[in-house]
């Protein structure tokens, strides 16, 4: 079964309650550096990396935002091991604008916590990620819990999440809401937006075996977004959001599992 691309009817427009900023001159900055990305960026040649990590020299690419303590993050020989025990956030340090694609490879190992026995689940992410004033989310310093990143706006994928039950795109709209623009679930879990029916083979996680993920972000300026997500070149999702976010950072997520995860690269597109 193969997903329908489908034209983004837009979410109604939303506010996030005003939040003091505690680094308001660093965000500006920020903000301002993420837009004078667009026009840098308009001359790469497709291909060309943006930025990569090969795991080998640590995790000082990435802000780590934790909900519980003994969630590991470590990052060596070529290969970052995610063992959380509860939500576990890791934001890349450099903002992407423009028409991109998002390339990992994770695999992911059972594991078991307390009223969670045995499970794969969670390979998530992040992408086009601002605050409300179009600042850096990783400057907030958020505690890792999911209901920390509801004021945001970004793109969210949710690969083999609850306990490997479903996998869904959202579109967060600065609310609680977190829009749903696309999903698989299975029925004991499945909502009106999931249209798509139970989660195919390609659209779940496998303990033990790695999985090759490539999301393509195209938001050009003057142009509705392009959303698609392939996981080992299957299509899982296509979708298009004509009140797109054209910048902005990303995130690896995941929560309650065990992920290993290598060959991260974010190319032009």
């Amino acid at each position: 079964m193969h997903p329908l691309s489908a034209k983004g009817r837009g979410p109604a427009p939303a506010h996030a309650p005003h939040q003091e900023e505690i680094h308001r001159p660093s965000r500006a900055v920020a903000w301002l550096l993420g837009l004078a990305s667009l026009a840098a960026h308009a001359q790469e040649a497709p291909g060309t990396v943006l930025a990569s990590d090969d795991f080998r020299h640590g995790t000082s690419a990435w802000r780590i935002e934790r909900q519980a303590p003994d969630s590991l993050v470590r990052a060596e020989d070529g290969v970052l091991d995610l063992q959380a025990s509860a939500g576990l956030t890791l934001w890349y340090r450099q903002p992407f604008s423009g028409d991109y694609e998002i390339q990992l490879t994770a695999t992911p190992l059972k594991v078991s916590f307390p009223g969670l026995p045995d499970r794969v689940s969670d390979l998530n992410l992040f992408w086009n990620a601002t605050t409300a004033e179009g600042g850096d989310p990783g400057a907030r310093q958020a505690d890792g819990a999911l209901a920390g990143y509801d004021a945001l706006r970004l793109y969210y994928l949710g690969f083999g999440a609850n306990g490997n039950r479903s996998t869904r795109l959202r579109r967060y709209d600065g609310t609680a809401a977190r829009p749903q623009v696309a999903g698989y679930a299975d029925p004991s879990l499945a909502t009106a937006d999931d249209r798509l029916g139970a989660p195919p083979a390609f659209a779940r996680l496998k303990d033990g075996e790695a999985v090759r993920l490539r999301i393509q972000s195209r938001a050009s300026p003057g142009q509705a977004a392009e959303l698609r997500v392939l996981a080992d070149e299957q299509l899982v999702f296509a979708w298009t959001d004509p009140a797109p976010y054209r910048h902005g950072w990303l995130a690896l997520r995941t929560t309650a599992s065990h992920l290993r995860i290598k060959d991260f690269r974010v190319l032009r597109l």
